[in-house]
């Protein structure tokens, strides 16, 4: 009898943990794997200037707006293949949210260079202007999916 006492305890113990392991639809259903190649486009740092010519004959200084990008396969990043930096290299990530909604989302990863030294790859991007949408808001916490999924990993 005191058997059947403990198996009824033992399993009135674990039936939580149980229940947990099933997903809810909807909720925690969704595939958090990394598969293939994922790209994070962001803004260049700006140095190179042009002048663009006005109908006035006036010269316009203006800066030229290049997109950088991010490739991010299963074990390192290929930054617009002029550096490879290995998954096992990274040490953290972490997201700036943009001040006040105005500027300057990023997205940053601090990772060991060839010499072992410690570096940031900053991704920034500036098209963010106030009021915040639910479409910048997706835009905004897409970069930083892919990054998780891809450390999860």
């Amino acid at each position: 009898m005191k058997k059947l006492y403990l198996l009824i305890l033992y399993f009135w113990f674990f039936q939580p943990i149980i229940a947990k392991a099933k997903p809810v639809k909807g909720i925690s259903d969704f595939d958090g794997g990394f598969k293939g190649v994922e790209r994070i486009t962001f803004e260049c740092p700006v140095n190179n200037e042009r002048n663009i010519r006005k109908t006035n004959d006036e010269l316009d200084d203006q800066q030229l707006k290049e997109i950088c990008w991010v490739d991010f396969h299963s074990t390192y990043l290929n930054v617009m293949n002029k550096q490879v930096i290995n998954k096992q290299d990274v040490i953290s990530f972490w997201q700036s949210p943009p001040k006040s909604g105005k500027c300057c989302a990023s997205w940053n990863l601090i990772y060991k260079d060839v010499e072992g030294k410690n570096k940031i790859l900053s991704m920034r991007k500036k098209e963010f202007p106030f009021p915040l949408t639910k479409r910048k808001l997706k835009i905004l916490g897409t970069p930083s999916n892919i990054i998780n999924r891809w450390l999860a990993q």
